[in-house]
């Protein structure tokens, strides 16, 4: 068998990490549109200053619930606006972000969150958080539960609330903190063939998708 290899178009340092970004773009350019959400039936822009408002402003929230570093936080949701904003607040504070499918059984995500740890967990709906409320007494690392559109008050007002009286610096020596090699997001499989499966990436593994997909398509992908 022959090996062949090449060497590597770009590097990623050992300082560097996945959310860096969000707030060089925020300094860099805080008025450009980088996503849209829906509001009352239109579309809204929102802007690189405003997301890394509200990301900052929920990890601040983390940060005061006492999630640390390396900690695993799940996150069970489908995709929608709130999911990035929650995923790069518990990167930012070197946290690890768990997804849980949302159509997951019970069975599922009681295991997904035991083996991970997960010191909290961030759901949907009000269905979401009960099933995990059902399965309270089966996990005992879990300190929160909130829940993103339900008919309390939302994660992210929530985490606001929570983080009023954390100095916004203590966000900036968190992401100072993050190393290339840090874990950054643990994925399960779906579980079809057998229990869910745990895969680790890291912010190097995330880093080097990203900017691999902008040197082979540099017209083709948004600026950020």
């Amino acid at each position: 068998m022959r090996e062949f290899s090449v060497p590597a178009p770009f590097t990623v340092d050992e300082r560097d990490n996945i959310v860096s970004s969000v707030y060089v773009h925020e300094r860099d350019d805080p008025d450009h549109v980088i996503l849209q959400r829906l509001v009352d039936g239109s579309w809204v822009d929102v802007t690189s200053r405003q997301v890394a408002d509200e990301i900052r402003s929920a990890a601040r929230g983390l940060i005061a619930e006492g999630v640390q570093p390396g900690d695993r936080v799940a996150l069970l949701s489908a995709t929608r606006y709130e999911w990035p904003i929650l995923d790069f607040a518990i990167l930012s504070i070197g946290a690890v972000t768990v997804p849980i499918y949302e159509t997951s059984s019970a069975e599922q995500v009681q295991f997904v969150l035991n083996d991970s740890g997960a010191v909290a967990v961030i759901a949907e709906t009000d269905a979401h958080a009960g099933r995990i409320e059902q399965l309270r007494d089966t996990l005992p690392q879990l300190r929160k539960v909130y829940c993103i559109d339900g008919s309390g008050t939302p994660a992210l007002q929530a985490l606001a609330d929570a983080g009023r009286d954390v100095d916004p610096a203590a966000v900036d020596e968190r992401v100072a903190g993050i190393r290339s090699t840090d874990a950054a997001t643990l994925i399960y499989t779906s579980g079809t063939t057998g229990r869910p499966k745990g895969c680790q990436l890291t912010h190097s593994n995330l880093l080097y998708e990203i900017r691999g997909a902008k040197a082979c398509f540099p017209d083709h992908l948004a600026k950020g």
